[in-house]
Protein backbone atom coordinates (compact mmCIF):
# COMPACT_ATOMS: atom_id res chain seq x y z
CA UNK A 1 0.00 0.00 0.00
CA UNK A 2 1.34 3.41 -0.99
CA UNK A 3 2.14 5.86 1.80
CA UNK A 4 0.53 9.29 1.87
CA UNK A 5 2.24 12.25 0.25
CA UNK A 6 3.73 15.19 2.16
CA UNK A 7 4.16 18.54 0.40
CA UNK A 8 6.90 20.78 1.83
CA UNK A 9 7.11 24.41 0.72
CA UNK A 10 10.13 26.58 1.56
CA UNK A 11 10.19 30.38 1.25
CA UNK A 12 12.84 32.68 -0.19
CA UNK A 13 13.80 34.21 3.16
CA UNK A 14 14.36 30.75 4.60
CA UNK A 15 17.00 29.63 2.13
CA UNK A 16 18.53 32.93 0.96
CA UNK A 17 20.11 35.28 3.52
CA UNK A 18 20.03 39.09 3.63
CA UNK A 19 23.18 39.31 1.49
CA UNK A 20 21.77 37.03 -1.19
CA UNK A 21 23.82 33.98 -0.29
CA UNK A 22 22.21 30.55 -0.31
CA UNK A 23 21.90 29.06 3.16
CA UNK A 24 23.46 25.71 2.35
CA UNK A 25 23.02 24.49 5.94
CA UNK A 26 19.25 24.97 5.64
CA UNK A 27 19.10 23.23 2.26
CA UNK A 28 21.19 20.36 3.64
CA UNK A 29 18.82 20.12 6.62
CA UNK A 30 15.80 19.96 4.30
CA UNK A 31 17.31 17.32 2.00
CA UNK A 32 18.42 15.08 4.87
CA UNK A 33 15.05 15.33 6.65
CA UNK A 34 13.11 14.50 3.49
CA UNK A 35 15.45 11.67 2.54
CA UNK A 36 14.73 9.98 5.88
CA UNK A 37 11.04 9.97 4.99
CA UNK A 38 11.74 8.65 1.49
CA UNK A 39 13.99 5.85 2.75
CA UNK A 40 11.18 4.81 5.08
CA UNK A 41 8.89 4.46 2.08
CA UNK A 42 7.36 7.92 2.33
CA UNK A 43 6.45 10.14 -0.61
CA UNK A 44 7.53 13.78 -0.57
CA UNK A 45 7.32 16.77 -2.92
CA UNK A 46 9.34 19.95 -2.29
CA UNK A 47 8.07 23.32 -3.52
CA UNK A 48 10.77 25.98 -3.34
CA UNK A 49 10.95 29.73 -3.78
CA UNK A 50 14.16 31.70 -4.20
CA UNK A 51 14.87 31.89 -7.94
CA UNK A 52 13.79 35.50 -8.38
CA UNK A 53 15.71 36.65 -5.33
CA UNK A 54 18.88 34.84 -6.41
CA UNK A 55 18.56 36.23 -9.93
CA UNK A 56 18.29 39.78 -8.66
CA UNK A 57 21.47 39.35 -6.65
CA UNK A 58 23.25 38.76 -9.96
CA UNK A 59 21.34 41.26 -12.12
CA UNK A 60 20.32 43.97 -9.65
CA UNK A 61 17.07 44.64 -7.80
CA UNK A 62 15.54 46.41 -10.80
CA UNK A 63 15.55 43.20 -12.87
CA UNK A 64 12.07 41.93 -13.72
CA UNK A 65 10.79 38.78 -12.03
CA UNK A 66 10.82 36.94 -15.36
CA UNK A 67 14.43 37.79 -16.19
CA UNK A 68 15.66 37.28 -12.61
CA UNK A 69 13.97 33.87 -12.39
CA UNK A 70 15.58 32.68 -15.63
CA UNK A 71 19.00 33.31 -14.07
CA UNK A 72 18.25 32.43 -10.47
CA UNK A 73 16.57 29.11 -11.19
CA UNK A 74 19.90 27.60 -12.28
CA UNK A 75 21.58 28.60 -9.01
CA UNK A 76 18.58 27.52 -6.94
CA UNK A 77 18.34 24.00 -8.31
CA UNK A 78 22.10 23.58 -8.23
CA UNK A 79 22.10 24.39 -4.51
CA UNK A 80 19.66 21.53 -3.91
CA UNK A 81 21.47 19.24 -6.33
CA UNK A 82 24.84 19.68 -4.63
CA UNK A 83 23.44 18.74 -1.21
CA UNK A 84 21.34 15.87 -2.60
CA UNK A 85 24.38 14.45 -4.40
CA UNK A 86 26.26 14.19 -1.10
CA UNK A 87 23.61 11.83 0.32
CA UNK A 88 22.81 10.11 -3.00
CA UNK A 89 19.26 11.42 -3.20
CA UNK A 90 17.84 11.51 -6.74
CA UNK A 91 16.01 14.73 -7.68
CA UNK A 92 13.55 15.74 -10.40
CA UNK A 93 12.87 19.33 -11.42
CA UNK A 94 9.50 20.85 -12.34
CA UNK A 95 8.69 24.39 -13.43
CA UNK A 96 4.92 24.63 -13.33
CA UNK A 97 2.34 27.14 -14.54
CA UNK A 98 -1.38 27.30 -13.82
CA UNK A 99 -2.50 25.65 -17.12
CA UNK A 100 -0.94 22.39 -15.93
CA UNK A 101 -3.59 22.40 -13.20
CA UNK A 102 -6.48 24.16 -14.94
CA UNK A 103 -6.41 22.08 -18.14
CA UNK A 104 -7.90 18.69 -17.31
CA UNK A 105 -5.63 16.53 -19.50
CA UNK A 106 -2.50 18.24 -18.15
CA UNK A 107 -3.80 17.80 -14.61
CA UNK A 108 -4.16 14.05 -15.13
CA UNK A 109 -0.71 13.84 -16.72
CA UNK A 110 0.78 15.75 -13.79
CA UNK A 111 -0.74 13.25 -11.34
CA UNK A 112 0.62 10.31 -13.33
CA UNK A 113 4.14 11.72 -13.66
CA UNK A 114 4.48 12.59 -9.99
CA UNK A 115 3.10 9.21 -8.97
CA UNK A 116 5.76 7.43 -11.05
CA UNK A 117 8.60 9.53 -9.61
CA UNK A 118 7.46 9.12 -6.02
CA UNK A 119 7.12 5.36 -6.45
CA UNK A 120 10.82 5.30 -7.36
CA UNK A 121 11.97 7.25 -4.30
CA UNK A 122 12.76 10.39 -6.33
CA UNK A 123 12.30 13.81 -4.73
CA UNK A 124 10.52 16.25 -7.10
CA UNK A 125 11.55 19.89 -6.61
CA UNK A 126 8.93 22.32 -7.90
CA UNK A 127 8.90 26.04 -8.59
CA UNK A 128 6.69 28.26 -10.68
CA UNK A 129 7.98 29.07 -14.16
CA UNK A 130 8.32 32.80 -13.49
CA UNK A 131 10.52 33.25 -16.54
CA UNK A 132 7.41 32.77 -18.67
CA UNK A 133 4.35 33.60 -16.58
CA UNK A 134 5.31 36.09 -13.84
CA UNK A 135 2.48 38.60 -13.30
CA UNK A 136 0.20 36.96 -15.87
CA UNK A 137 -3.08 35.05 -15.55
CA UNK A 138 -1.09 31.82 -15.99
CA UNK A 139 0.72 32.42 -12.69
CA UNK A 140 -0.29 30.88 -9.36
CA UNK A 141 0.59 34.24 -7.81
CA UNK A 142 2.90 32.72 -5.21
CA UNK A 143 4.35 29.37 -4.25
CA UNK A 144 2.04 28.98 -1.25
CA UNK A 145 -0.85 28.77 -3.71
CA UNK A 146 1.15 26.43 -5.94
CA UNK A 147 1.91 24.16 -2.98
CA UNK A 148 -1.76 24.07 -1.97
CA UNK A 149 -2.80 23.22 -5.52
CA UNK A 150 -0.26 20.39 -5.61
CA UNK A 151 -1.34 19.08 -2.22
CA UNK A 152 -4.93 18.82 -3.42
CA UNK A 153 -3.97 17.46 -6.85
CA UNK A 154 -1.75 14.72 -5.44
CA UNK A 155 -4.09 13.75 -2.55
CA UNK A 156 -1.48 14.73 0.03
CA UNK A 157 -1.87 14.00 3.73
CA UNK A 158 -0.19 17.21 4.87
CA UNK A 159 1.29 20.48 3.73
CA UNK A 160 4.26 21.92 5.62
CA UNK A 161 5.18 25.56 4.93
CA UNK A 162 8.68 26.61 5.98
CA UNK A 163 8.82 30.33 6.73
CA UNK A 164 11.32 32.63 8.45
CA UNK A 165 8.95 33.16 11.40
CA UNK A 166 7.68 30.71 14.00
CA UNK A 167 4.08 30.42 12.77
CA UNK A 168 0.80 32.34 13.01
CA UNK A 169 0.52 34.97 15.76
CA UNK A 170 -2.57 36.53 17.31
CA UNK A 171 -1.33 40.00 16.27
CA UNK A 172 0.81 40.93 13.29
CA UNK A 173 4.36 40.69 14.73
CA UNK A 174 5.52 43.43 12.34
CA UNK A 175 3.17 45.86 14.09
CA UNK A 176 3.20 44.66 17.71
CA UNK A 177 5.97 42.81 19.52
CA UNK A 178 3.65 41.61 22.30
CA UNK A 179 2.36 38.72 20.26
CA UNK A 180 1.41 35.15 21.07
CA UNK A 181 1.96 32.14 18.83
CA UNK A 182 -1.25 30.33 17.88
CA UNK A 183 -0.29 26.67 18.15
CA UNK A 184 -3.49 25.09 16.79
CA UNK A 185 -6.07 26.44 14.34
CA UNK A 186 -9.29 24.50 13.80
CA UNK A 187 -10.80 26.73 11.11
CA UNK A 188 -9.06 29.33 8.98
CA UNK A 189 -11.75 31.98 8.71
CA UNK A 190 -12.12 35.68 8.05
CA UNK A 191 -11.40 36.46 11.70
CA UNK A 192 -7.94 34.92 11.41
CA UNK A 193 -7.20 36.65 8.11
CA UNK A 194 -7.32 40.06 9.81
CA UNK A 195 -4.28 39.12 11.93
CA UNK A 196 -2.06 39.04 8.88
CA UNK A 197 -0.69 41.73 6.67
CA UNK A 198 -1.43 41.22 2.96
CA UNK A 199 1.95 42.77 2.17
CA UNK A 200 4.34 40.23 0.68
CA UNK A 201 7.42 39.32 2.68
CA UNK A 202 10.71 40.94 1.74
CA UNK A 203 12.23 39.11 -1.20
CA UNK A 204 9.09 37.04 -1.77
CA UNK A 205 5.50 37.37 -2.92
CA UNK A 206 3.69 35.33 -0.31
CA UNK A 207 3.44 36.76 3.17
CA UNK A 208 1.26 35.27 5.90
CA UNK A 209 -1.99 36.02 4.08
CA UNK A 210 -1.10 33.69 1.21
CA UNK A 211 -0.09 31.00 3.70
CA UNK A 212 -3.47 31.26 5.42
CA UNK A 213 -5.25 31.03 2.07
CA UNK A 214 -3.30 27.87 1.31
CA UNK A 215 -4.02 26.40 4.75
CA UNK A 216 -7.72 27.21 4.50
CA UNK A 217 -8.02 25.51 1.12
CA UNK A 218 -6.16 22.31 1.96
CA UNK A 219 -7.71 21.81 5.40
CA UNK A 220 -11.15 22.03 3.80
CA UNK A 221 -10.41 18.81 1.92
CA UNK A 222 -8.90 16.93 4.84
CA UNK A 223 -5.23 17.89 4.51
CA UNK A 224 -3.35 18.90 7.66
CA UNK A 225 -1.24 22.06 7.31
CA UNK A 226 1.69 23.48 9.27
CA UNK A 227 3.57 26.77 9.29
CA UNK A 228 6.97 26.45 10.97
CA UNK A 229 10.24 28.35 11.17
CA UNK A 230 12.39 26.66 8.55
CA UNK A 231 15.40 28.79 9.49
CA UNK A 232 15.83 26.73 12.66
CA UNK A 233 17.81 23.58 11.92
CA UNK A 234 15.92 20.43 12.87
CA UNK A 235 12.45 21.98 12.84
CA UNK A 236 11.40 20.23 9.65
CA UNK A 237 12.46 16.82 10.93
CA UNK A 238 10.55 17.44 14.18
CA UNK A 239 7.27 18.31 12.46
CA UNK A 240 7.71 15.34 10.11
CA UNK A 241 7.90 13.23 13.28
CA UNK A 242 4.63 14.84 14.47
CA UNK A 243 6.26 16.94 17.18
CA UNK A 244 4.55 20.21 18.15
CA UNK A 245 6.31 22.91 16.13
CA UNK A 246 4.90 26.23 14.89
CA UNK A 247 1.21 26.41 14.01
CA UNK A 248 -0.84 23.35 13.07
CA UNK A 249 -4.02 23.74 11.02
CA UNK A 250 -6.30 20.81 11.69
CA UNK A 251 -8.06 19.28 8.68
CA UNK A 252 -11.82 19.46 8.35
CA UNK A 253 -13.68 16.36 7.24
CA UNK A 254 -15.48 16.52 3.92
CA UNK A 255 -19.03 15.24 3.62
CA UNK A 256 -17.80 12.34 1.50
CA UNK A 257 -14.92 11.00 -0.56
CA UNK A 258 -13.55 13.78 -2.74
CA UNK A 259 -13.59 12.79 -6.40
CA UNK A 260 -10.66 13.45 -8.69
CA UNK A 261 -12.82 15.93 -10.59
CA UNK A 262 -13.46 17.86 -7.37
CA UNK A 263 -9.74 17.86 -6.61
CA UNK A 264 -9.11 19.31 -10.04
CA UNK A 265 -11.86 21.89 -9.45
CA UNK A 266 -10.40 23.04 -6.14
CA UNK A 267 -6.78 23.03 -7.31
CA UNK A 268 -7.53 25.00 -10.47
CA UNK A 269 -8.55 28.28 -8.83
CA UNK A 270 -8.93 29.74 -5.38
CA UNK A 271 -9.82 33.05 -3.79
CA UNK A 272 -9.31 34.70 -0.40
CA UNK A 273 -12.97 35.75 -0.44
CA UNK A 274 -15.96 34.08 1.17
CA UNK A 275 -19.76 34.33 1.14
CA UNK A 276 -21.66 34.28 4.43
CA UNK A 277 -25.08 32.65 4.26
CA UNK A 278 -28.03 32.27 6.65
CA UNK A 279 -29.12 29.07 8.39
CA UNK A 280 -31.79 28.34 5.80
CA UNK A 281 -29.24 28.44 3.00
CA UNK A 282 -26.90 26.19 5.01
CA UNK A 283 -29.65 23.58 5.27
CA UNK A 284 -30.46 23.92 1.56
CA UNK A 285 -26.82 23.35 0.55
CA UNK A 286 -26.55 20.28 2.77
CA UNK A 287 -29.66 18.94 1.03
CA UNK A 288 -28.02 19.28 -2.38
CA UNK A 289 -29.47 22.64 -3.45
CA UNK A 290 -27.64 25.40 -5.30
CA UNK A 291 -26.69 28.66 -3.62
CA UNK A 292 -29.23 31.46 -4.20
CA UNK A 293 -28.59 35.13 -3.56
CA UNK A 294 -31.58 35.35 -1.23
CA UNK A 295 -29.69 33.31 1.37
CA UNK A 296 -26.58 35.54 1.39
CA UNK A 297 -25.94 37.71 4.45
CA UNK A 298 -22.55 39.17 3.65
CA UNK A 299 -19.59 39.07 1.22
CA UNK A 300 -16.07 38.95 2.69
CA UNK A 301 -13.13 40.10 0.58
CA UNK A 302 -12.99 40.42 -3.18
CA UNK A 303 -13.23 37.79 -5.91
CA UNK A 304 -13.97 37.56 -9.59
CA UNK A 305 -16.62 35.61 -11.45
CA UNK A 306 -15.73 31.89 -11.91
CA UNK A 307 -13.25 31.86 -9.01
CA UNK A 308 -13.36 29.30 -6.21
CA UNK A 309 -14.98 30.89 -3.17
CA UNK A 310 -15.64 29.53 0.31
CA UNK A 311 -19.19 29.60 1.67
CA UNK A 312 -19.40 30.14 5.45
CA UNK A 313 -22.16 30.28 8.06
CA UNK A 314 -22.79 33.14 10.51
CA UNK A 315 -20.02 31.79 12.77
CA UNK A 316 -17.54 31.87 9.85
CA UNK A 317 -17.42 28.08 9.77
CA UNK A 318 -16.82 26.61 6.34
CA UNK A 319 -19.85 25.06 4.67
CA UNK A 320 -18.68 24.54 1.08
CA UNK A 321 -16.29 25.59 -1.69
CA UNK A 322 -17.39 26.20 -5.25
CA UNK A 323 -17.21 28.16 -8.49
CA UNK A 324 -19.14 31.40 -8.11
CA UNK A 325 -21.19 32.74 -11.03
CA UNK A 326 -20.87 36.41 -10.02
CA UNK A 327 -18.07 38.65 -8.75
CA UNK A 328 -18.02 40.03 -5.20
CA UNK A 329 -18.86 43.48 -6.58
CA UNK A 330 -21.89 42.12 -8.44
CA UNK A 331 -23.16 40.23 -5.40
CA UNK A 332 -22.72 43.27 -3.16
CA UNK A 333 -24.69 45.31 -5.68
CA UNK A 334 -27.51 42.71 -5.58
CA UNK A 335 -27.61 42.88 -1.78
CA UNK A 336 -27.54 46.67 -1.74
CA UNK A 337 -30.40 47.00 -4.24
CA UNK A 338 -32.30 43.96 -2.92
CA UNK A 339 -32.18 42.22 -6.33
CA UNK A 340 -31.72 38.73 -4.90
CA UNK A 341 -34.90 36.87 -5.80
CA UNK A 342 -34.22 33.60 -7.68
CA UNK A 343 -30.66 34.63 -8.59
CA UNK A 344 -28.36 31.59 -8.53
CA UNK A 345 -24.84 32.38 -7.37
CA UNK A 346 -23.35 28.88 -7.40
CA UNK A 347 -24.68 25.65 -8.90
CA UNK A 348 -24.61 22.56 -6.73
CA UNK A 349 -22.67 20.65 -9.42
CA UNK A 350 -19.84 23.17 -9.04
CA UNK A 351 -19.78 22.91 -5.23
CA UNK A 352 -17.95 20.75 -2.69
CA UNK A 353 -19.65 20.47 0.71
CA UNK A 354 -17.57 20.29 3.88
CA UNK A 355 -18.30 19.85 7.59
Amino acid sequence: MKKDITIVKVGSNTIVDEKGAVRTDIIRDIIVALQKIIRDGGRVVLVTSGAVRLGRISLGQSASAAVAASIGQIHLFDAYYQEAKKVKQELAQFLLTRPYIVTRKYFLNLQSTFDTLLDQGILPIVNENDALVAHTEWSFGDNDSLAAALAISLKAERLIILSHIDGLFDIDPDKNKNTKLIKVVRDVNAELLKYCSPKASAGGRGGMLSKLKAARLVTAVGIEAHIINGSVLGNLEKVLQSQEIGTTFLPRKSSGEISNRDRWLLAAKNSAGSIEIDSGAVTALKNGKSLLAVGVKNVNGQFNKKEIVEIVDKENRGVAFGIVDYSSAEINDMLRTNRVKDVQLMHTDNMIKIH
